[in-house]
């Protein structure tokens, strides 16, 4: 099914075509509301997995299934401030921990410190949970060492541990000491994770994934059990109201059920979560970068997804490496021209282009386009009426250019380079370079049973676009911008790096084949 087609078109369930918006509605309308770049993956990852266990909690049933209308439902999730609290904002902790070995000392003295934090959280319920306060203090020092985003100046409400379970899923949050005021924070959480869950349960095999995210958001695990000893007695509350504001503009997408299809080959493999997890964080922003990617190029009038040309590092600049230069380059720029794309279109629909030829004053030519770019675009311009249709259209491409480059056009930039795909060793440049933990993450995900490497290389090519030797080369560029002796390089030292990394053998047919280390094959 051709995705851009009307009928798969989501609706948006608001008057004004833009939920929440007082901006230029463009790239929302091709792409969605929104892909964040200030999201790191495991940023990403959080956000997904309080949308998943709260729709989990609201009817385990129903979660991962595709609702009506077409923006998220409302939900819930948690701030959780007396477990960041103890998290976060105990500096004195250790200090009392070390100089006494009166545990009732300790207690009283600690729990003095921490008077005034979290909204006026009693912190007492600790005393009955741990035998000492010397045990309690070692358990808080465990769960520290897994804060994720681990940055000494970010505050405490923008701090997030280790996803052991549903007591460690908590949302990011904006906490005033002075007023107890707690309101939501978009810069962490900023709405990616929403779509990453939207795409999932769009997907053809999305409820499928029920099952395995159930089993992590289960209680009784014994890890969750730990951080639930710490958690304080309000902060199971569901107390973040989450209006349904998200937006994803296809109902159906080839790339939703690839990610699906990825996950669920992960999970098969029966890995513990926090095995997994190291997994399934990359994959999922590596599916939004090609969700983004795919649509773009559609929008552009491309027949075809674009090739990400992968360079294995060599000694030396070779031919690879400036085709994979190119390649970052052209589809770092796809986003914008698709945006482009749908305004030329605009300008070239019958009511816009009677608009221009009608004899009218200028005055009402000028409030006629204005209302039909407002109904269209959801902009107005900040000076109000009385310009001519010509600039409203320049100062239209101009507003959507300066939101993309701080918004979705930095997406496939930034997420590149977080999940180790994209790369500038070795030149002032940026190209797809995937290093080796992504590499392993592909063979996880893609390799069920031992493959064939040539097959291998053919399967990356058709699930992502990726491409390493001179068949997919061959098949995804122009003659002028091929080199079979080149990719046959670039081919032989990823099979060397595979090798390198136990994720290859050479049998005595002769046939290299990729293996999974975790298949249950081996």
């Amino acid at each position: 099914m051709n995705f851009l087609a009307q009928g798969n078109r989501a609706e948006v369930a608001t008057a004004s075509g833009a939920p929440g918006q007082s901006t230029v509605w463009v790239e929302e309308a091709l792409f969605g509301h929104r892909l964040w770049p200030r999201q790191t993956p495991w940023l990403l990852f959080l956000e997904f997995l309080n949308v998943a266990e709260a729709f989990h909690r609201m009817d385990a049933d129903a979660a991962f299934s595709p609702r009506a209308p077409d923006t998220l439902h409302p939900y819930k999730m948690r701030f959780r401030l007396g477990l960041r609290a103890i998290l976060f904002s105990n500096d004195e902790m250790e200090r009392i921990a070390a100089t006494s070995d009166d545990s009732d000392s300790q207690w009283s003295e600690w729990l003095e410190t921490m008077q005034g934090l979290s909204a006026g959280t009693d912190f007492g319920y600790l005393r009955d949970r741990f035998s000492s306060f010397r045990d309690f203090a070692e358990l808080v020092g465990l769960v520290r060492q897994t804060t994720l985003e681990n940055e000494s100046n970010r505050r405490s409400s923008s701090r997030f541990i280790f996803p052991f379970g549903v007591d460690a899923l908590f949302s990011d949050a904006t906490y005033n000491e002075k007023t107890g005021a707690i309101t939501a924070d978009f810069n962490n959480f900023g709405r990616t994770g929403e779509i990453l869950y939207m795409m999932a349960s769009r997907a053809e095999r999305g409820f499928e994934l029920r099952a395995p995210f159930a089993a992590l958001f289960d209680l009784e695990q014994p890890k969750n059990r730990l951080i639930a000893r710490l958690s304080a007695p309000g902060d199971d509350d569901p107390n973040r109201d989450q209006k349904g504001e998200t937006y994803l503009p296809y109902r159906q997408h080839p790339a939703f059920n690839r990610l699906a299809d990825d996950w669920l080959a992960i999970f098969a493999l029966g890995l513990p979560a926090q095995d997994a997890f190291a997994h399934l964080v990359p994959i999922g922003a590596f599916h939004v970068i090609l969700y983004q990617l795919e649509t773009a190029a559609a929008l552009a009038g491309r027949a075809v997804r674009p090739p990400l040309v992968c360079e294995l590092i060599a000694l030396k600049r070779e031919f690879v490496r400036q085709r994979s230069i190119v390649s970052y380059q052209d589809n770092d720029s796809l986003t914008l021209r698709a945006l482009d794309g749908a305004i030329d279109r605009f300008e070239e629909e019958p009511e816009w282009m009677a608009l221009l030829s009608d004899e009218v004053s200028d005055q009402e030519r000028a409030d006629r386009a204005a209302d039909l770019i407002e109904a269209r675009f959801h902009y107005r311009e900040k000076a109000g009426r009385g310009t001519a249709p010509h600039d409203l259209i320049a100062n239209l491409r101009r507003e959507v250019e300066e939101k993309h480059e701080v918004g979705a056009g930095r997406v496939h930039s930034s997420y590149a380079r977080q999940i180790g795909l994209a790369s500038s060793r070795g030149t002032n440049r940026t190209r797809y370079a995937p290093n080796d933990a992504l590499l392993k993450t592909l063979v996880i995900a893609r390799v069920a049973q031992r493959l064939e490497f040539k097959r291998f290389l053919a399967d990356l090519h058709e699930h992502y676009g990726l491409v390493f030797g001179e068949t997919e080369a061959r098949a995804a560029l122009d003659p002028v911008e091929f080199d079979a002796a080149a990719f046959e390089r670039n081919r032989a030292r990823l099979e060397a790096r595979l090798a390198s990394m136990g994720l290859l053998q050479r049998l005595s047919d002769g046939c290299a084949y990729v293996v999974n280390p975790f298949s249950v094959e081996r």
